[in-house]
């Protein structure tokens, strides 16, 4: 068995503690698998190491005039 993320659980208590007494047991699970969702893509944003160099991303868009 995984061990629980620390992230995740403190994460979880604070919502548990704020709204546990207006949700149902299947209601705190969606929850904690939205945070655990919500926790694995800021580690992802994390991972992404800029410097100050690094300037936003500009899509190209080419002008196409109307016929």
């Amino acid at each position: 068995m995984a061990q629980p993320d620390e992230e995740v659980e403190v994460l979880f208590a604070l919502v548990r503690q704020r709204y546990g007494n207006r949700l149902t047991a299947a209601e705190l699970e969606g929850v904690r698998q939205g945070i655990e969702s919500i926790v694995a893509t800021v580690r992802a944003l994390r991972a992404v190491r800029l410097t100050n160099a690094d300037e936003p991303f500009s899509p190209f868009v080419p002008f196409r005039e109307d016929p």
